[in-house]
C-alpha cells in the first residue's frame, strides 16, 4: 500500500530526490542499451574478423585493430597491445557512469529518508502514538526504496557490460596472437 503521490511530493526534498533518482534511472537504461548493442555488434564483427584470420594470413580489414595497425611503424605484440588497450577504453565509456549511479542512488535515497524523518519528527506534539508517527516514516521509506531500485539494474548493467567488454578483448588478443604466430 503506497502513501499517496501528492504526501510524498509535498516536501520539496523528496521531490529532489526523486526527480534525480528519476533522471539516474532513465541514463542507466539508456547507457545499458546503447553500450549493450554497440558492444555485441562490435563483438561480432571481430569474431567474423577472427574466423578471416584462421582462413588466410592476411589481417582482415573488417578488424578494428586493422585501422591501428595500419598507423604503426610495426606489426609487433606491443603495437598490438597499444591498440587492444584503446579499443578496451572505447568499449568501456559509459561503465563507470552506472558504477557510480549504483554506488550513489542508495544513499540519496537514504538522504531523502533521513530528511522526511526529520520532517516527521518535527511535525510531533507533544503527545504521539505510533499510529500518528508511522505512516510520515513510510512516507519518508519511499525514498531509500526508490534508491535501492535505481542501484539494482545500474549494478547488474555494469556486470553485463564489463563481461561484454571482457569477450571482446579477449577476441582482439585472439586476433593478435593468431596473426603473431603466422
Amino acid at each position: 500500500m503506497l502513501p499517496e503521490i501528492s504526501k510524498i511530493l509535498s516536501n520539496p526534498i523528496n521531490i529532489l530526490v526523486l526527480g534525480w533518482l528519476g533522471i539516474y534511472l532513465f541514463f542507466v537504461f539508456f547507457v545499458f542499451i546503447y553500450k549493450f548493442i554497440s558492444l555485441v555488434s562490435w563483438i561480432k564483427k571481430e569474431e567474423e574478423a577472427l574466423n578471416q584470420l584462421l582462413m588466410s594470413d592476411v589481417f582482415p580489414m573488417t578488424s578494428s585493430l586493422y585501422n591501428c595497425l595500419e598507423r604503426a611503424a610495426k606489426k609487433n605484440k606491443y603495437s598490438f597491445n597499444a591498440c587492444i588497450e584503446g579499443a578496451k577504453k572505447k568499449a568501456s565509456s559509459g561503465l563507470t557512469f552506472l558504477s557510480i549511479v549504483a554506488s550513489t542512488a542508495p544513499f540519496i535515497g537514504l538522504f531523502g529518508t533521513v530528511i522526511g524523518i526529520l520532517n516527521a519528527f518535527a511535525g510531533m506534539k507533544s503527545v504521539t502514538t505510533i499510529n500518528m508517527i508511522a505512516p510520515a516514516i513510510a512516507d519518508a521509506l519511499i525514498a531509500t526504496a526508490i534508491g535501492i531500485i535505481v542501484a539494482v539494474p545500474a549494478y547488474s548493467f555494469h556486470q553485463i557490460l564489463a563481461k561484454k567488454v571482457e569477450d571482446l578483448i579477449l577476441t582482439l588478443k585472439m586476433q593478435r596472437d593468431m596473426y603473431l604466430s603466422k
